[in-house]
């Protein structure tokens, strides 16, 4: 990147480094030998990963169950993810503008969700817990959905804190507000999704619309 200030005058894109010759290997394998592959195309949305090949090979298969157990479960495990991806987004990014203590809070989270993993798959990361048309039902208990539930209520006191720290630190601001901004047209040419997108006020979810929706959203 070429930059002026903070301001980014112009990049050149290099495209492949995470690539690994994944499609070929998965030739040679089964749909169900050649989901672990997924957990390692983005080892922060490992789950999300699994799920994307399997909703590809169920509609292949033509054996979507959208109202299933396992649909449920997989959803639940998506937005452990998600929240996985959000606090190691902010916490780092903010570490990188010149806030360290966000870090310290949200990986205190993160390790609380990387346990949620673990106890169904028996790995932190590269879970394998997704199955066309199933999953791994060995670690569901009672007691892991309580504790889930014990997360959810309890985690709002780390993002208070990141949320106070971040939202009063004149660095941060002087760095991030009104830079890199995007108007509404822009989201829409750009094709943007997600925080991005609802950030340029373009109320688009892809999980709450009818026409696009998938899973058990």
């Amino acid at each position: 990147m070429q930059l002026s200030g903070e301001l980014v005058e112009r990049a050149d894109p290099h495209i492949g480094f995470l690539h690994r010759g994944t499609e070929k290997l998965i030739e040679q394998r089964s749909y169900l030998k050649a989901l672990p592959y997924f957990d390692r195309l983005d080892y922060v949305s490992m789950m999300t990963q699994e799920h994307s090949f399997c909703l590809a090979t169920e509609a292949l298969l033509g054996t979507s169950h959208y109202t299933s157990l396992h649909a449920r479960v997989r959803v639940l495990f998506d937005e452990l993810t998600r929240l996985l991806n959000h606090l190691l987004a902010i916490s780092t990014h903010s570490l990188d503008v010149g806030n360290m203590a966000p870090v310290f809070w949200a990986f205190e989270e993160r390790e609380r969700l990387m346990e949620f993993y673990e106890r169904v798959s028996g790995a932190r990361m590269h879970a394998a817990f997704y199955r066309p048309n199933t999953i791994s039902l060995a670690g569901l208990n009672a007691q892991l959905f309580l504790d889930i539930s014990h997360f959810a209520r309890d985690c709002f006191k780390s993002l208070t804190e990141i949320y106070a720290a971040l939202g009063t630190n004149k660095i941060w601001k002087s760095r991030l507000v009104g830079v890199g901004s995007i108007t509404y047209q822009d989201a829409l040419s750009y094709a943007a999704t997600g925080p991005v997108a609802r950030s340029a006020g373009l109320e688009l979810d892809m999980r709450a619309l009818h026409s696009e929706t998938y899973a058990y959203y």
